[in-house]
């Protein structure tokens, strides 16, 4: 099947208005499902640093070695963190009635580029809980992990704080997705439409059925002054000579 481009085109801006009301239709159900029935959640985070020392032990002064060997900790850290060891004791020590798996879906980490700092983050519907678990595994966390670790540890450098805004879902971004959306259905149908429309138009769409010339066209046309219709046959030119 051939597709013609500036067809389907000139069908498009026909139809521009149910692209535009489609787009605006989704865009807005998907802004108002999004407000009145997505739970919205907030994230607290603690930031951890990692030390290649055992606390408490002085040292004059820091390597590269021991810079490196504290970033490779990173992902040593946040495995210690999620294990059901921790994760148990950070629920007593918070005081919920949470499972290891419970607390391991609310809670992730992410390195602070390429430092010895990562942030561990939990999310959770209510913003001062989220807060409350947070601060839970920084009490928790460093003892467990000198304890695990031998010849390091870590320090907490900051506590978390309550957030005062949601980390998801974002309103805009769902309600620009719905949009593109109801535009991409919109014309998907019009496509359609154009492609299984069959009937015959323009003297285009003969010469793509038929291998023959056309002899001539009557065309249609209005008249303002009584509203009716007209046909007017024009002149053709036959192989034998002229017609009329």
């Amino acid at each position: 099947m051939e597709i013609d481009l500036l067809k389907l085109f000139m069908a498009y801006l026909r139809k521009w208005w149910l692209i535009l009301l489609c787009a605006l239709v989704v865009g807005g159900g998907t802004l108002l499902y999004t407000m009145k029935l997505v739970t919205p959640l907030y994230q607290a985070s603690i930031t951890v640093y990692v030390n290649n020392v055992r606390s408490g032990e002085r040292i004059d002064y820091i390597s590269g070695s021991n810079l490196q060997a504290s970033q490779q900790l990173v992902n040593t850290y946040s495995n210690i963190i999620q294990s059901d060891t921790v994760l148990s004791k950070v629920a007593q020590e918070a005081h919920v009635d949470y499972t290891p798996e419970d607390m391991r879906k609310l809670l992730s980490t992410k390195q602070v580029g390429e430092t010895e700092l990562f942030n561990v983050y939990i999310t959770h519907p209510d913003p001062e809980k989220a807060a409350y678990l947070a601060n839970a595994v920084a009490s928790v966390a460093p003892a467990e992990i000198e304890g695990f670790v031998e010849g390091s540890s870590a320090k907490i450098i900051d506590y978390a704080k309550v957030p005062t805004s949601r980390c998801s879902p974002s309103y805009s971004r769902n309600a620009v997705l719905g949009a593109l959306l109801g535009g991409i259905l919109a014309a998907a149908y019009v496509t359609l439409r154009c492609l299984m429309d069959v009937r015959i138009k323009e003297e285009e769409d003969l010469a793509a059925l038929f291998d023959y010339p056309v002899l001539g066209q009557i065309p249609r046309f209005d008249q303002p002054s009584s509203g009716k219709k007209h046909a007017y046959t024009a002149p053709y030119v036959t192989a034998g000579g002229k017609g009329e």
